[in-house]
């Protein structure tokens, strides 16, 4: 069966139109909804009807899509940084904190200054606080999402 082209026109009967609209729209939905859960993405969909119904579908929710797409885009004009994951930075911070209290970093001799062995330990230790802090930030966004 070859599906034929349809010609992207406005649909003058209104009974075609309205059922054209609702069938489009649960496509629409249906779509969303497969995008969210493939990509594990934010999105919502809203639309409204030629009778002023408004239709809805968001995940986790449209307040929250919609709250995030309005502080996300002010910030960006007024020349704001914006974090994608305010907990995930806070945490970030609170580690970061954490290591420079800790000195767990090794950098109280100049790099210039140490031998192989202890850079190669330096090494070494940077990809574990790496790893650390990437586990924590995954647990993070992974606990806000449920």
């Amino acid at each position: 069966m070859v599906r034929t082209k349809v010609e992207i026109k406005r649909i003058e009967d209104k009974a075609k139109r309205h059922t054209t609209f609702t069938k489009r729209r649960q496509g629409l939905f249906k779509k969303t909804k497969e995008l969210v859960k493939r990509c594990d993405a934010e999105a919502a969909v809203i639309t409204f009807s030629l009778a002023g119904n408004i239709f809805a579908f968001g995940h986790p929710s449209v307040d929250n899509v919609v709250n995030r797409y309005i502080a996300s885009t002010s910030a960006l004009e007024h020349g704001e940084v914006v974090p994608v994951h305010e907990e995930a930075e806070m945490e970030r911070d609170a580690v970061i904190g954490t290591m420079e209290n800790e000195e767990t970093l090794g950098l109280e001799v100049p790099l210039d200054d140490m031998g192989m062995d202890e850079l190669e330990e330096l090494d070494r230790t940077m990809k574990e606080m790496k790893k650390k802090v990437v586990d924590k930030i995954d647990g993070i966004i992974s606990s806000s999402k449920n």
